[in-house]
This record gives C-alpha cells, structure tokens and sequence, in this order.
C-alpha cells in the first residue's frame, strides 16, 4: 500500500458498490499507514478521535465538516505555537551593543 499508488476513482467505485468491502479496505489501510509511523501511539489516539467523530456525525457530509474543523483547529494550535515561539526568540537575552559594563574590584 503506497499512497503515490492510491487511485481514487478505485475506492469510489468500491464505497458506492460494496460499502463493507471499502471499510474493511479502509481500516486495513488506515492501520498501515499507523504501524509506519514513528508515533504510533499518537497516530493511534488521532484515529480513535477521527473515528468517534464518524459515528457522532451521523452523516458523511457532518463527519467530513467535523474531521475538516479537527485538521483546523490543529492547525491554528501548530501556527498559535510556532507565533509564541517566534516572538519569544526574538527577545534578545543578551546585553545589547553599547552596554556599559560594570568591573568590580577584586578582593584583596
């Protein structure tokens, strides 16, 4: 299973003519792509939240508008992040340029 090799037109054929079929195809997919991963146990906790989205839904159209508002709000949390990163590296810890400097004198 290679997604460069996915043909769509093939699994939309298969979910209008043998829905079982396309799941159980589905899954067999969805569980590849999570056992390649480097954090399964993160990927694993994405599908469980994507799935009980599915049946919460109860439609396609609903749990594609779900799962498309999931994707966003993970999203603006990654660019929420990676602005505060951004504006907290900017703050420079060091002395700026023309800082006096302070000698103190040595104990004798």
């Amino acid at each position: 299973m290679d997604i460069d090799t996915f043909d769509f037109d093939e699994w939309a054929t298969l979910a209008k003519s043998e829905p079982e079929a396309f799941e159980r195809r589905r899954r067999e997919y969805v569980e590849h792509l999570i056992s390649d991963s480097t954090n399964i146990r993160r990927m694993r906790g994405l599908q469980c939240r994507i799935d009980m989205e599915r049946i919460r839904a109860r439609t396609e159209l609903k749990a594609c508008l779900r799962i498309y508002s999931l994707m966003w709000d993970s999203f603006l949390d990654c660019q929420n992040a990676l602005d505060d990163f951004v504006q907290i590296s900017s703050l420079s810890l060091l002395p700026k340029q023309g800082a006096q400097i302070i000698r103190f004198q040595q104990k004798k």
